[in-house]
């Protein structure tokens, strides 16, 4: 039943029933006359000119006329005001649920700014406050929904676009080795070596798409282990040396924490390290680079950078170098250098471990990124 008909019943009871109560009562009134009078009150007419009780004095029959007046009347006062104080108690009633509706009407509708103004401090105020708690948690969801829909066509996008160079290329090699361009065993040769490369860029680029997609749901598997981030900062420049200095970048380490343990995915840190070089061997702006790494322990961190001489990044795009596929600073965008993943891989490893990652620009030129990875054991301040 609805508050409306409930309120509609209970009028019309408190309004029937003073009357009920006036009726019961005069005649119980009467019967009590009756019953004091020895059983000899009667109603005798006179020719139609009017009544008289008989075996009652004038004043009893005044008396018992004043009651049932002044019943009539408390009966009257009683139905006008339970008309007024119903009307006032259903309209303190109707008001906010009126509001809750159109309140909902609008969210139905997708306006999810819309709020509901309750000034009485009555039950209603902390119905209409969960209203509004409830708008404002589906602005936030659906803001995240329409995010995650314009990165998905985005990471779309890049993967067509990443792919559409190394696919080319093979295409076109293959189609001069069919077609006899490449005559001679060097040509064919280096023909299908370009072919080899390319499949290659196309394999290392659908298997960070993988591991991306893997991280970003949650389902990549994370083996963690006690390590000694000095001891592993050292071991990987030792191992990597040689081929970064190929590649013309000499790695440097200026200094690092002794018996500072983190709890990592040894594969996973060694992963974040070689993305980081990476980017410093593929954007330098000499033939010969320089990063170098530092590690310290500072507030419950290891706080690990790695610093080139390279040519930095826009201030504004500093932000955004974890994004997938994001180049938009000219000097990164090309996307036969790279995925556009190594970083955003590398950030969320970090973010699994607990850390962070974030990049500036060095005053002198280049690019420095600043890994934060927990102690274990120690206090961190956030």
């Amino acid at each position: 039943m609805t508050i409306k008909r409930r309120l509609f019943i209970s009028n019309i009871l408190m309004t029937i029933a003073p009357f009920v109560i006036s009726v019961v009562t005069m005649w119980g009134g009467l019967f009590l006359l009756n019953y004091l009078s020895g059983g000899e009150l009667e109603i005798v007419s006179r020719g139609g000119a009017g009544a008289r009780f008989s075996a009652l004095t004038d004043s009893d029959l005044q008396a018992v006329l004043l009651t049932i007046g002044v019943i009539l009347f408390f009966a009257t006062i009683v139905v006008v005001t339970n008309r007024l104080l119903t009307k006032f108690v259903f309209r303190k009633i109707m008001q906010p649920l009126e509001m809750l509706m159109e309140g909902v009407g609008h969210i139905s509708e997708g306006d999810l700014d819309f709020r509901i103004t309750h000034a009485d401090k009555d039950e209603f105020k902390g119905i209409c406050e969960a209203f509004n708690n409830m708008a404002q948690r589906l602005k936030v969801a659906d803001e995240v929904v329409h995010k995650n829909e314009q990165n998905r066509k985005e990471l779309f996008a890049s993967i067509s676009h990443d792919l559409r160079s190394p696919l080319t290329s093979i295409k076109a090699f293959s189609e001069g080795l069919i077609d006899g361009v490449a005559v001679t065993p060097e040509a064919q040769q280096e023909y299908l070596h370009i072919i080899k490369q390319k499949s290659e860029e196309v394999n290392a680029m659908i298997s960070q798409l993988f591991l991306y997609s893997k991280m970003d749901m949650g389902s990549y598997p994370t083996n963690a282990e006690v390590l000694d981030i000095g001891q592993e900062i050292e071991e990987f420049a030792a191992v990597s040396d040689e081929d970064y200095r190929a590649r013309g970048l000499a790695i440097k380490i200026v200094g690092t924490t002794s018996k500072v343990n983190i709890n990592a995915d040894p594969l996973q840190l060694r992963s974040i390290f070689t993305n980081i070089l990476d980017n410093s061997a593929k954007y330098k702006n000499k033939d010969e680079a320089t990063a170098k790494i530092t590690c310290l322990a500072e507030n419950g961190y290891a706080r690990i950078i790695f610093e080139d001489n390279g040519t930095g990044v826009g201030e504004e795009a500093l932000p955004k170098l974890f994004e997938a596929f994001y180049r938009t600073d000219p000097a990164r965008n090309n996307p036969e250098q790279g995925s556009g993943l190594g970083l955003a891989i590398a950030k969320k490893a970090l973010e699994r471990m607990g850390g962070s990652i974030a990049a500036e620009n060095v005053a002198c030129g280049g690019l420095r990124m600043i890994i934060k990875i927990p102690i274990i054991g120690a206090e961190v301040e956030l």
